[in-house]
């Protein structure tokens, strides 16, 4: 008796601890053999540069305001570039930049132009279900393991993260923040129910540990409402995310309630370079880098590096 009872207390710390944190962190664990090698890192860098520099040249030609965000920015400052094992651009737009950016793309389109570029947007795009607008090239494949069983957007594209008014009283930003990531949460097993990923049901009849991992997150995506829920916990994010009143004060929706900056810290940014080009970075980037890496100059040890997997890509 005894034993069971410590067999599934350690059953309970294992599904705790592994739902709590990212999919892609979990994935990346239990899916080595679909690790990116350092070939596919550099292809797959060489395109995403490419669908970043129609973006940058789409902001640049219609004074559209844009920066360098998250790992992105730290490539700028540390390397010049992107870090070398890194898989993917980040950038941030202030919400009206964001918005005067779709106008211009769904203008250039009807034109003929930038036809290879499709712009995903929460709330918006039929069948996209994640939290931050993505640019993706619709000529490239790059099915992620947890998501591949939603197949519309298995493409590969660049993060562009929105930076929102958010309120200046603590406490309402904290409340905010909880509940807008509860109810994304939600959304994400409620993804999990209605669109499993083949590759990971595969694995879950072979090791017993992703079999219950999987399977809880999808009992629970069920609990939450499967494909009614997902809509339901997604509006809830849309409702949170759009704060109307005014405020001094940006934030990204998804993001902590530390990484907050005052607009005007935002709105004249300095310039780096990035692989070639010459990109804006925020004044205070060094605050921003240190709250999420610590000292960010030094390059971590090769084991504490991220680990990318993939089912396929091809680009």
């Amino acid at each position: 008796m005894r034993i069971r009872r410590e067999r599934r207390s350690k059953v309970g710390v294992f599904m705790f601890r592994n739902l709590l944190q990212p999919g892609k962190t979990v994935y990346s664990q239990w899916f080595n053999e679909y690790r990116l090698d350092d070939k596919e890192i550099k292809a797959l860098q060489t395109c995403l540069l490419g669908i970043f520099a129609d973006f940058r040249k789409l902001c640049d030609d219609h004074g559209i305001g844009y920066m360098m965000w998250g790992g992105s920015l730290l490539g700028t400052v540390r390397h010049e570039g992107f870090i070398p094992w890194d898989d993917d651009i980040d950038v941030m737009m202030f919400r009206e930049d964001f918005d005067r950016f779709v106008g211009i793309m769904k203008e250039q389109q009807s034109l003929g132009k930038l036809s290879r570029l499709l712009l995903a947007i929460p709330f918006e795009s039929k069948g996209y279900y994640f939290k931050i607008p993505k640019l993706y090239d619709i000529n490239t494949l790059y099915e992620s393991i947890n998501y591949m069983g939603n197949p519309d957007y298995n493409m590969a594209g660049i993060d562009i993260f929105i930076l929102e008014r958010v309120p200046e009283i603590f406490l309402h930003r904290k409340i905010r923040y909880a509940l807008y990531n509860f109810a994304y949460y939600a959304s994400a097993l409620c993804l999990d129910q209605v669109f499993p990923s083949p590759v990971i049901m595969e694995k879950s009849r072979k090791i017993k540990d992703v079999k219950r991992f999987y399977s809880f997150r999808r009992f629970l995506g069920a609990f939450f409402g499967g494909r009614a829920g997902m809509k339901f916990y997604l509006n809830i994010c849309k409702g949170l995310s759009e704060y109307k009143k005014a405020s001094p004060l940006r934030g990204i929706p998804s993001g902590t309630i530390r990484e907050i900056f005052r607009a005007e810290d935002l709105s004249e940014p300095e310039k780096g370079r990035f692989c070639g080009y010459t990109v804006n970075i925020p004044k205070k980037y060094d605050r921003y880098l240190t709250y999420l890496y610590g000292d960010y100059m030094k390059i971590p040890p090769k084991e504490k590096r991220e680990i990318h997997v993939a089912y396929r890509v091809r680009v």
